[in-house]
């Protein structure tokens, strides 16, 4: 199991925030204000019980007003963009499928249609 260190997405370095109860943590705290802290987070749930293996993701984005003005004070929280990324991998996958996977995963989000849908709210037709 590999310890924590510095994520770096789009620039953005998130640090360690520690783990607990199967999560764990990083954060940006470079905004400033708390409320513009970026947060990721990695669950990750296994039980021998369990058919599967469940790995999660999540992002969160928010945006903050930066200056005061007659319609917020600064800092305050205008919105967040939220990323969440679940994977379910059966109990007899192997390396390579999960491998498979994850180079997926990378194509899927580097995709002009991914893309499009995500920055220019262009969603795919058939």
């Amino acid at each position: 199991m590999p310890g924590q260190s510095n994520i770096t997405l789009n620039s953005v370095v998130f640090s360690p925030g520690g783990s607990s109860n199967g999560v764990a943590r990083w954060w940006n705290r470079t905004g400033g204000y708390g409320t513009s802290f970026r947060k990721l987070l990695q669950r990750f749930t296994s039980s021998a019980k369990s058919p599967v293996t469940k790995v999660e993701w999540d992002l969160e984005v928010p945006v903050v007003q930066t200056e005061d003005d007659a319609c917020a004070c600064a800092g305050t929280l205008l919105r967040t963009s939220t990323v969440k990324i679940s994977v379910w991998l059966p109990s007899g996958s192997t390396h390579a499928e999960r491998v498979d996977v994850c180079t997926s995963i990378q194509d899927l989000v580097t995709n002009a249609a991914f893309m499009a849908s995500v920055i220019d709210l262009d969603p795919a037709y058939g």
